[in-house]
């Protein structure tokens, strides 16, 4: 039974799925043991299951692109949406921007109210998630950061991803 009617969810890469929240490159990065599993749950459910990912170092030259985003893609996202940029370039994808979500909205019909961000950071996912009246999912893996918006109702904390898509999913 699906927790409300969610279609739709947003999982961050670093600190979320694998690693400690800090870029690591496509060799050194590991996926959490239930990482594959939690992504597998959502899509069995009729969830569309997306990447959503702030890279700068695709921008500085020490990450492609493409093999980034077919990184993600072979943990099982139906896709993945990445800001390449730095701080510094101010273009409208880095998150907590909206403009990996409008890239979304661009190719997939979906209603925020019935998506989810899952991420580690405050600053970037959960502000992303209200921003865009999404109910965001803090997971309490990767980076930790002091909770900025703690007595919100459209957040939710868990230990890690795979006890947000049992909140999801029940």
């Amino acid at each position: 039974m699906i927790n409300q009617q969610y279609t739709t969810v947003f999982i961050d890469r670093d600190g979320t799925i694998g690693g400690n929240g800090h870029f690591q490159s496509l060799e050194d990065f590991k996926l959490y043991p239930y990482t594959l599993e939690a992504i597998d749950k959502l899509k069995r459910n009729n969830i569309k299951v997306f990447g959503l990912s702030n890279q700068t170092h695709i921008e500085d030259g020490k990450m492609n692109y493409y093999d980034f985003f077919n990184s993600l893609i072979s943990v099982g996202f139906d896709d993945a949406f990445i800001c390449p940029h730095s701080e510094k370039t101010n273009c409208n994808c880095r998150k907590p921007k909206k403009g990996l979500i409008d890239q979304a909205h661009a190719k997939y019909y979906f209603e925020n109210s019935q998506s989810i961000i899952i991420g580690d950071r405050y600053s970037s996912d959960i502000t992303l998630a209200l921003d865009c009246d999404m109910l965001g999912v803090h997971v309490g893996t990767g980076k930790q950061e002091t909770n900025k918006r703690s007595n919100c109702d459209k957040v939710i904390y868990v230990k890690t991803l795979k006890d947000a898509v049992d909140y999801i999913v029940k």
